[in-house]
């Protein structure tokens, strides 16, 4: 019987009729911890620390490109009676008037203006500005305002005008930094990717998530032809955000509201352990946090704690890991979010894909760059961990409108898989990338069939 009639999830693994795939595994995101939480410090230090060390890896770029004639200066040594080609390298801000302003809130909120709910933030009339350590100057010339955010560092390329401004003629950024090379594999590993499960007490997609751990545990052989080897190739399943569904917020703070919605989260998050809890008995399971999970709501988000999944917990194949998340398996670099990253890029931009979006964040070397600017982050003061030194060959972002994907090529030569993950609660489907051939498809497990979408 494929669906039991109990909807708790408790329907265990196949008895082990196959031995699973394994493969090497290494955690590396380390930089993601808290060591200790200082919020002394002013998110002003994050930016210095952004262009200190970007400036250092964009120096060998810049050289490659432009050769050793052309003199890379700072903002204060430009003099408009003199003004001679050159090279700045500083960090983009990007002064946008439909930005929300808490000032300009609390002014319109007294003089009773409604303004009315903004998704997106672009307008023709933003500026581009370039900032060194010391000073800020108007971009303008051959660089795209709109196909930019606040925080990315990056070297340009032109000459100052005579009314202050700086002409751009060309610009780079860092392109992701280097990439080991790929090792061949004799086996064909699966990497099993997962978002927005978004668990309440009692959901309505219940016998997908079924069918899904059926998927898993292999006892859908044969049903999918052409993939029986599949649920033997699984090595790992990756939780990517938004696991718990987020209940509307009550218009009272009566301690009945309260109440109800405490009781809902603690039925959303025990639905969420029962599930995580048959998974980890069969495959390695990693669980992200998101934005609407109970987690720190700064980035890095820390691993969802541990007494919150009693049942799951026990087995050492679980894992609780930050947001954003890296790692190495089967000798394949994996960088991850659970979309934050992505769903802000496109707010403060006219790039509108999750998977454009995806991709600049890589082509600009910053996994979040508008933070701490419009997304929230730790203040940081000795080094921006979100800085992409490596380039990933696996790159992925959750909670994405639509599953997309594609295989990029960077300036530099490096080969990267772009992942972006649909919501399991709309779509009902997942991401399965082969680490051996770097190819992802998508697997959907609507009522009515099991459907695969190769890439």
């Amino acid at each position: 019987m494929l669906f039991p009639d109990d909807r708790n999830f408790s329907c265990p693994p196949s008895g082990g009729s196959f031995q699973r795939l394994e493969v090497p595994y290494t955690y590396r995101s380390e930089m993601y911890h808290f060591m200790k939480k200082d919020f002394s410090k002013q998110f002003s230090f994050i930016y210095a620390s952004r262009l200190e060390e970007m400036a250092k890896l964009l120096e060998e770029s810049v050289q490659k490109k432009w050769g050793n004639e052309i003199p890379v200066k700072r903002l204060a040594d430009l003099r408009e009676e003199c003004p001679q080609k050159c090279i700045i390298i500083g960090t983009l801000f990007k002064h946008q008037e439909l930005k929300p302003s808490i000032l300009r809130e609390i002014s319109e909120e007294n003089q009773l203006v409604p303004q009315p709910p903004r998704s997106h933030y672009t307008n023709d009339n933003d500026i581009l500005i370039l900032e060194d350590a010391l000073q800020r100057i108007k971009l303008v010339g051959k660089i795209d305002v709109h196909s930019i955010v606040t925080g990315v560092v990056c070297a340009v390329l032109g000459y100052q005008e005579s009314d202050g401004r700086f002409f751009v003629e060309d610009y780079i950024f860092y392109h992701g930094g280097p990439q080991k090379e790929l090792k061949p594999l004799q086996s064909s590993p699966l990497l099993v990717l997962i978002s927005g499960l978004n668990q309440t007490a009692a959901n309505d997609f219940s016998v997908s998530l079924e069918l899904l751990q059926q998927w898993v545990f292999g006892n859908l052989e044969g049903l999918v032809e052409g993939h029986d080897w599949e649920a033997a190739s699984i090595v790992r399943i990756i939780i990517a955000g938004n696991s718990v569904k987020a209940s509307p917020k009550a218009k009272n703070h009566l301690p009945s509201s309260v109440t109800t919605e405490t009781d809902q989260l603690v039925g959303a998050v025990q639905a969420l352990d029962s599930l995580v809890h048959n998974l980890a008995q069969s495959v390695p399971v990693d669980l992200m946090p998101g934005e609407f999970d109970p987690a720190n709501h700064m980035l890095p988000q820390q691993a969802m704690h541990h007494c919150l999944f009693p049942r799951t917990a026990q087995f050492s194949s679980f894992k609780g890991v930050p947001n954003p998340y890296a790692f190495e398996l089967a000798d394949r670099y994996v960088l991850g979010t659970s979309g934050q990253n992505v769903h802000d890029v496109m707010r403060y931009s006219k790039i509108d894909t999750p998977l454009e979006a995806l991709k600049a964040t890589l082509r600009w070397s910053h996994i979040v760059p508008t933070a701490p600017d419009t997304l929230p982050c730790y203040p940081y003061y000795q080094k921006d961990p979100f800085i992409i030194n490596e380039c990933p060959h696996l790159y992925f972002a959750g909670n994405a409108g639509q599953y997309q994907t594609e295989m990029w090529t960077a300036a530099n030569g490096q080969v990267t898989r772009l992942v972006c993950i649909p919501q399991f609660s709309e779509d009902q489907s997942i991401a399965v990338v082969n680490l051996r051939t770097m190819d992802c498809r998508k697997v959907s497990f609507k009522t009515g069939g099991c459907d695969t979408g190769e890439e």
